[in-house]
């Protein structure tokens, strides 16, 4: 007998009312999170825009850009579409705008890294770590194309 999902997805997006997980629901989440793995490379930039602490949707667009070195394009339309499914998925949250926002925009809707979005761009991070360690052994990787 398992932990229906709906549990697990509540017990790691920060929901103070849910019981504090056990070792075993702590095992599944880690392995329904290496079921999420690869990342897309815009979810993977969404969620890197967010490590820093919380973002509103304009910033997080053009964080976002910024790491991604030109490399992915993402439009404002896929943005708020990945951010919409991160949120279901527990992987991000709203947030409170910060202290040192603009307060005359009231429109703007912030959002943080839920602690399973925090495991889940970690296993991401290790799981690309271990793919580039494994592609320089072979000879793939030239040093000056890496930078």
């Amino acid at each position: 007998m398992g932990v229906d999902k709906q549990t697990m997805f509540r017990d790691y997006s920060g929901n103070q009312n849910i019981r504090k997980p056990d070792e075993f629901t702590i095992m599944q989440a880690k392995s329904e999170i290496s079921t999420l793995l690869p990342l897309t490379p815009r979810v993977l930039l969404i969620l890197w825009s967010l490590a820093d602490g919380p973002q509103h949707g304009y910033r997080l667009l053009k964080i976002a850009e910024e790491l991604g070195r030109g490399r992915v394009s993402i439009g404002p339309a896929s943005l708020y579409e990945s951010i919409t499914t991160l949120e279901k998925r527990g992987l991000i949250a709203r947030a409170k705008a910060p202290r040192d926002a603009d307060r005359e925009d009231a429109r703007r809707r912030y959002y943080e890294l839920t602690k399973r979005g925090i495991e889940l761009l970690r296993a991401e991070a290790n799981r690309m770590n271990a793919l580039a360690k494994d592609l320089r052994a072979a000879g793939l990787v030239d040093a000056e194309e890496a930078l």
